[in-house]
């Protein structure tokens, strides 16, 4: 959850989420150090104001405490003067002294105030705000490079295809960049982001990032992402058409009025690859017609009639037993033998 930094009671300066890690240290670091500046504090944690020397450092001094400090030579007014002037100098020290411990407790306390549990374990020991800043920098800013050659990989990946939404993708992208330009200022600047935006949507946003590229207005990347959000019903329709109010489709009587019929067989109730007949023709008995041939060339002139006749029995119904054109003369045996194959005479 963030924090609300105050610089004053009735106004908030910016919201600090808590130091977790190398992912945000960049953010927290721009922030935090912008918030020691107005709190004006900055100077003890950077160096600039160094810990002044002091004799008393924990009671202002007074005369009692000078007396010792003045050379025991001096008597009478010079030495009264030489008290007044030294207890000045130490006053002037003391105040000081206070002054920087002051800024020193409040920057080391907002410092350690916004670092995560597991962070302030490691950094509890130290006693100075200063100390606390450089150990946090020299933890963090060693994966810098490597946080964000991670975060800019994430940017490559994001595309409309990966995301929810179009409002997603934009919400995304802009996440990225502003955690790039966290790590290094100005790395992805407003038109990079607008170019990543418009080619990383997605091929169904063709028109929308025509439209956007020949308008002369200016744009920026919020304006840019608004209207791909704002597109996104549009082009999810057009991806997926409703038929037409008012048309009706195929009722069932209809349908039932024209079953199926067979292109093979003529009839109606099956296609042709649910033919029985059909399926008869192309895959007959593997033995059928040898034993057929067999049975004829075993049939003597007694039987030669009854052959004939169970050909004509099934007539028409197999391509193997065609119909006979002329009709057998049941005597052409007895009168006509030369007719007869030399198969039928022995």
């Amino acid at each position: 959850m963030s924090a609300l930094v105050h610089d004053s009671p009735d106004r908030a300066v910016t919201a600090i989420e808590p130091l977790t890690g190398s992912d945000n240290f960049a953010t927290w670091k721009r922030l935090m150090t912008s918030y020691l500046k107005a709190r004006q504090v900055w100077d003890v944690v950077s160096g600039d104001l160094q810990r002044p020397d002091c004799l008393f450092k924990y009671a202002k001094p007074i005369t009692a405490d000078i007396h010792p400090l003045v050379e025991p030579h001096l008597n009478g007014a010079v030495r009264q003067r030489a008290i007044e002037a030294r207890l000045e100098v130490e006053v002037q020290a003391f105040e000081r002294h206070r002054e920087w411990s002051r800024r020193e407790a409040e920057a080391y306390h907002t410092i350690f105030r916004y670092l995560s549990p597991h962070i302030s374990i490691h950094v509890a020991g130290l006693e100075t705000s200063r100390d606390l800043w450089n150990e946090l920098e020299e933890r963090y800013r060693r994966m810098e490079l490597a946080t964000f050659c991670e975060l800019f990989a994430q940017l490559r990946e994001t595309t409309g295809e990966r995301c929810a939404s179009a409002r997603d993708f934009v919400d995304r992208v802009r996440l990225l960049v502003h955690r790039l330009n966290a790590i290094a200022p100005g790395s992805i600047g407003d038109k990079t982001h607008i170019a990543i935006l418009l080619t990383q949507i997605g091929p169904e946003y063709i028109l929308v990032v025509d439209a956007i590229q020949n308008d002369k207005d200016p744009v920026n990347p919020t304006t840019i992402g608004n209207r791909l959000s704002n597109a996104e019903q549009t082009v999810r329709r057009k991806e997926s058409p409703v038929p037409p109010q008012g048309v009706p489709g195929p009722s069932i009587n209809a349908v039932q009025r024209n079953p199926k019929k067979c292109t093979y067989c003529r009839k109606r109730g099956h296609v042709v690859a649910e033919c029985w007949k059909k399926q008869r023709e192309i895959h007959p008995p593997r033995d059928h017609a040898l034993k057929a041939e067999r049975k004829r060339r075993s049939a003597g002139p007694a039987d030669f009639q009854e052959t004939e006749d169970q050909y004509r029995e099934g007539e028409g119904d197999d391509p193997l037993y065609p119909r006979t054109a002329t009709p057998v003369d049941p005597g052409l045996g007895r009168h006509q033998p030369h007719l007869l194959g030399p198969e039928l005479l022995q």
